[in-house]
């Protein structure tokens, strides 16, 4: 069952939670869960804004598609290729094959040699870069070693809003877990 959030007229939330860690990387204790955060935004073009890990999958998807609400997916835009975003590149290219990726060059090259990718599908842009999508028009900003080395950010500049990859992150499920794997401890 689909779980999306409209955020503004253009703008929904179609992320997922996930109560099932006690460790994010193996790493870092999430007593309160993990929010994979994605949005989609509905303009004269559609773009999605990163995908998600691989156990909100079904959810995910779900989520997706009904923010599309039977529209075609015009764009992803990956700001970070960790699994935490990205995990679900491989299977969106192959559910909305019209879709084109924009992302660095560094991971547009990581997509190419990890899914097989098609370079004909990749737009890498650079700093300043901008992308039209009618009323929105999205600006790039590099943001290499905020988190790993091919991390950009994007920023729309009809509302003011910035998705900052993993800049100002912090973990917490933001509802009920959707991830359908039993919990690990």
């Amino acid at each position: 069952m689909q779980n999306i959030r409209k955020i503004n007229n253009d703008l929904y939330y179609v992320g997922a939670s996930d109560r099932r860690l006690a460790l994010f990387e193996n790493v870092y204790p999430v007593p309160r869960g993990v929010s994979y955060n994605s949005y989609l935004l509905r303009d004269e073009k559609t773009v999605l804004m990163d995908t998600a890990d691989s156990a909100v999958r079904e959810q995910y998807f779900e989520n997706v598609a009904a923010a599309l609400d039977g529209r075609r997916l015009d764009y992803l835009v990956v700001n970070h290729m960790e699994p935490d975003h990205a995990a679900l590149i491989a299977d969106l290219l192959l559910r909305y094959p019209e879709v084109t990726v924009v992302t660095t060059a560094k991971a547009a090259q990581m997509m190419e040699q990890f899914i097989g990718a098609k370079p004909e599908r990749l737009q890498a842009v650079k700093e300043g870069d901008k992308l039209s999508t009618g009323r929105h028009s999205l600006t790039f900003v590099m943001a290499p070693m905020v988190h790993w080395p091919e991390v950009m950010m994007t920023y729309d500049i009809a509302d003011k809003t910035l998705f900052s990859a993993d800049a100002f992150g912090t973990f917490g499920a933001s509802a009920p877990s959707t991830a359908t794997s039993s919990p690990t401890r």
